[in-house]
């Protein structure tokens, strides 16, 4: 009977253990189920609430354990007992019983069974494999969770990007201080607001704006050019299938006065009209006429000609041509050429040769006197070009092996300055600054640049012409809508 009631009491505490075994195998998905899902939602709020969790369930797992070891070592203990119990029944049997060989039978037959069920019970709780699974799966669990503690742990105590509030620079012209921070407080911005672009400011030697003529000879054709300043949106002036050159603004900015070869395939002059767009031409004559230069008032044009066998002179002309043109009293038997009519209208400065070099020289028309302003024999001097006050004359010249840009004050003595590298000078409408061409050093391209007049200024490139660019020419006025 005990015997009976050892094994069902054995079975009993193997279901339980088997039972705890499932229980705790149940409860580990469970909780795999549930980190899953928390990790799909991320390490925000809910990583507080799991490490928690976590260690809530690291405490019932191993209060099972504890409560597991207790039932093993109770049953145990029940074990024993019953053998001692079953062993000394089994001694009673042979002095009570009556019958010596019976008592021995049953002693010997208990002896054995108490033995075989000791022997079972120990293989069974030393070799069930239940027990081991779950010493891993909880060794596993708790490694898991130590692991989610401390992600949770490292994820919280991340640094939080901070972008810096700088208070914005007055030149943006954008009214915005930088917002005053509480006290004890970071200040954090998480989504910083883009400053919408701004147009690149135009530099101060293009600050006069206006439109900047020039000429370029191109696939065998010469023509006229414009682009306003500021930008690089170049415009073919005239539209013409021969040469073109030699552009001059009049001062309302209106007309267009030029040399081209359209007619007659000689260089006459002629005019274009950007009100009306119409052309007509000024001169009829087989000489060569070209480089013409209003007067201040726009009535009269002065330009150079070649109606002398043997050399070129200057000619002024009524610019309605309603007039025989008349040479210029200044002409001489000497070459004349690159007029360039004073704002005060009263002056007149060319090139000439007549001492033998390559000078420039200012006639007067109130006293018909003709003056050398340069007189360098061993430089030749050309293009020369008024500033807007009439104050100051630019010109260049070949110095030391490169064309240079240079500006000589009218009034006193004073000597002629070197300005920049490059030639054919040209002023802007507000007389701060000059235009000029200057060729690339492997004859690649031409570039018109700007430069301010005062020293220590930056040249602006307004623009990069084909190899040979020339004559620019600053108007005031933009170009008429196409």
């Amino acid at each position: 009977m005990l015997l009976r009631t050892y094994r069902v009491t054995d079975k009993i505490g193997l279901f339980i253990l088997k039972s705890l075994s499932l229980m705790a195998l149940i409860m580990t998905d469970s909780m795999s189920v549930v980190l899953g899902v928390f990790s799909k939602g991320g390490l925000g709020i809910g990583g507080v609430f799991i490490a928690v969790f976590g260690g809530f369930f690291t405490l019932i797992l191993r209060g099972l354990r504890l409560l597991r070891d207790i039932l093993v070592w109770i049953f145990g203990k029940i074990g024993r007992v019953a053998g001692i119990f079953l062993g000394v029944a089994g001694k009673g049997a042979t002095t009570i019983g009556g019958k010596a060989v019976k008592g021995v039978s049953d002693s010997t037959s208990t002896a054995m069974a108490r033995r075989s069920a000791r022997v079972e019970i120990d293989t069974t709780l030393a070799e069930d494999p239940l027990r081991t699974q779950n010493r891993v799966l909880s060794g596993f669990i708790v490694v898991v969770l130590l692991a989610l503690i401390g992600v949770v742990v490292w994820a919280t105590n991340r640094p939080t990007n901070v972008i810096p509030i700088v208070p914005l620079s007055p030149n943006l012209g954008l009214n915005i201080g930088a917002p005053t921070p509480v006290a004890d407080q970071p200040v954090v911005v998480i989504n910083a607001p883009t400053l919408a672009p701004t147009s690149t400011p135009i530099p101060a030697v293009l600050q006069s704006a206006g439109t900047l003529a020039y000429v370029v000879r191109e696939r065998g054709q010469t023509d006229i050019w414009a682009v306003p300043v500021g930008t690089r949106n170049t415009l073919r002036i005239v539209n013409s299938p021969e040469d073109d050159r030699d552009p001059a603004w009049s001062h309302d900015g209106t007309r267009l006065a030029y040399a081209s070869r359209r007619e007659d395939s000689n260089w006459d002059l002629y005019l274009y009209d950007l009100r009306t767009g119409g052309t007509s031409r000024l001169t009829f004559n087989l000489a060569f006429e070209a480089n013409p230069k209003w007067s201040p008032d726009d009535l009269y044009l002065v330009y150079e000609s070649y109606q002398q066998a043997t050399h070129i002179d200057l000619y002024i002309m009524l610019a309605d041509g309603s007039e025989v043109p008349q040479r210029l009293p200044a002409s001489s038997d000497a070459p004349d050429f690159s007029p360039a009519w004073s704002p005060d209208g009263r002056r007149i400065a060319f090139v000439s040769w007549r001492d033998g070099n390559q000078d420039i020289y200012i006639f007067d028309l109130n006293t018909g006197e003709t003056t050398n302003l340069t007189k360098t024999p061993t430089r030749h001097e050309d293009y020369p070009a008024w500033s807007p006050d009439g104050t100051v004359l630019a010109y260049s010249a070949v110095e030391s092996g490169f064309e240079t840009v240079f500006t000589q004050e009218l009034t006193g003595n004073a000597p002629p300055v070197a300005f920049r590298r490059g030639r054919m000078p040209a002023w802007s409408p507000d007389g701060l600054s000059i235009a000029f061409m200057v060729d690339a050093t492997d004859n690649s391209a031409t570039f018109i640049t700007v430069a301010p007049f005062i020293e220590g200024g930056v040249a602006t490139e307004v623009i990069q012409a084909p190899y040979g660019a020339n004559s620019p020419f600053w108007m005031d006025a933009p170009l008429p809508p196409a």
